[in-house]
């Protein structure tokens, strides 16, 4: 991305500290159940005092706190009873990812004491665990997401031998990794609900949220706070917010990609082949020394042969994406090579979804042929099959998003002569999306 992307995305981020709305009414909603106290008084910027020191906030202090812009920060106004400090989050982490099958033969008795070894000694500031409190009693699946990624990146790490500092980093970015999110507002996030091109802004800068957080703690081990900007970038430049590539990223950041990646994954429907077939789909996108480490955890369970209506499922979503594929090839063949390069993010895209396709030596324009010569009692092609579909459908998703949001970043411009039949085509990408059920546990 360029220096101005990069401008815009800090932009909105520091906007989004700066009137904190969707935090507040967090903080405030928690306020009614725990115990929240202004440690200071809390004034204006124009100088008025809004809450005294020592008062007890509540649901009712929302609206005096956000007609004003603060002369303070929220979080260093206020306390909370009872805040996760380090030793409890081991214990969070620890008990969460125990209630995955898959996990808990990885984390004993002898990674619970290593994981207390590492992060023992951690200082999480009050700000911030303030804000990790908020999070887990208002956001409490974002919460035991980003407890089970530290479980998974403290196993990732250890395996991959990297020195204590840097896995404490590794565990507290993980933890921190989607702390922006709390700036967002959570009716963004309803299943339901397709976001906007401007609300698909707020989530695209949660990393940057992030780290302009954490960036002003020194107490944090050194690159906690950048590996939580880049958790989202991947190798191929094909990530957010910066579309960083290959040695751009931190070990830290490429880390943290893999381990939340993977946990998504294991929270779903728990660990199997599904997280190496991923990442062997995706092969260009993540660090291959991190890929190696957590395959080599997960890629042992024997997957099970879907039933009836799975497979039909299956094979109903394999033909429509047959349909997609060759629908864009027709309409390819119908440009011409100028129309072609005004396009070309587009048709650059594309074609790395033909990619995923081909590389495992399917045939993009007949891929239920696959299953059916397979068979539906082969458990092994159906998963892989599964993955695949999953996998080219958060993609085209990711592309309808992208369209609007890139074309600022590019300076695209879609020629008229073509502008309907790429519209065309794109309706039938979205007909595609918006009937999507995960196969494989999603993402």
């Amino acid at each position: 991305m360029d220096t101005q992307g990069q401008h815009s995305h800090r932009e909105l981020a520091q906007q989004l500290l700066d009137a904190p709305s969707p935090f507040l009414r967090a903080l405030t909603t928690v306020a009614d159940r725990r115990d929240v106290v202004a440690s200071d008084d809390i004034f204006a910027r124009g100088g008025i005092k809004l809450v005294s020191r020592g008062t007890a906030l509540s649901g009712s202090f929302y609206e005096r706190l956000t007609v004003h812009k603060l002369l303070k920060p929220i979080e260093q106004t206020v306390s909370i009873a009872d805040a996760p400090d380090a030793a409890r989050i081991i214990a969070l982490a620890h008990a969460a990812a125990g209630q995955i099958p898959s996990l808990q033969p990885l984390l004993g008795s002898s990674m619970l004491a290593r994981l207390g070894d590492l992060l023992g000694d951690a200082v999480i500031p009050a700000e911030l665990a303030l804000k990790l409190a908020v999070m887990q009693e208002e956001r409490p699946r974002l919460f035991r997401h980003s407890l089970v990624a530290a479980a998974v990146s403290m196993v990732l790490g250890i395996r991959g031998q990297l020195p204590p500092r840097e896995l404490q980093a590794l565990a507290l970015a993980s933890i921190c990794h989607d702390i922006g999110e709390l700036y967002i507002d959570p009716d963004f996030f309803c299943p339901e609900r397709r976001m906007s091109a401007d609300e698909r802004r707020h989530l695209y800068v949660h990393p940057v949220t992030g780290y302009l957080m954490l960036r002003n703690f020194p107490e944090l081990p050194e690159g906690t706070a950048q590996a939580v900007l880049q958790h989202h970038e991947r190798l191929d430049g094909a990530g957010y917010p910066y579309r960083l590539r290959g040695d751009e990223i931190s070990r830290l950041g490429r880390f943290l990609a893999v381990a939340e990646v993977s946990a998504s994954l294991v929270e779903n429907q728990g660990a199997d082949r599904r997280i190496g077939i991923k990442f062997r789909m995706n092969a260009n996108k993540y660090d291959r020394e991190a890929v190696s480490l957590i395959s080599g955890l997960f890629d042992v369970i024997e997957p099970q042969a879907a039933d009836a209506a799975e497979a039909q499922r299956l094979g109903q979503r394999l033909a429509r994406l047959s349909a997609l594929f060759a629908s864009w090839q027709r309409f390819y063949d119908a440009s011409t090579a100028e129309q072609r390069t005004a396009i070309a993010p587009i048709v650059d895209r594309v074609v790395g979804l033909r990619l995923m396709v081909l590389e495992p030596g399917f045939d993009q324009f007949h891929l239920e042929d696959i299953l059916d010569l397979a068979g539906e009692s082969d458990a092994e092609v159906a998963l892989e099959l599964a993955v695949l579909v999953d996998e080219l459908t958060w993609h085209f998703d990711a592309l309808l998003n992208a369209i609007e949001r890139e074309r600022r970043v590019w300076g695209m411009e879609i020629p008229g002569s073509i502008r309907s039949g790429l519209d065309a085509w794109l309706q039938e990408v979205r007909a595609f999306v918006s009937d999507d059920i995960p196969l494989s546990g999603g993402r």
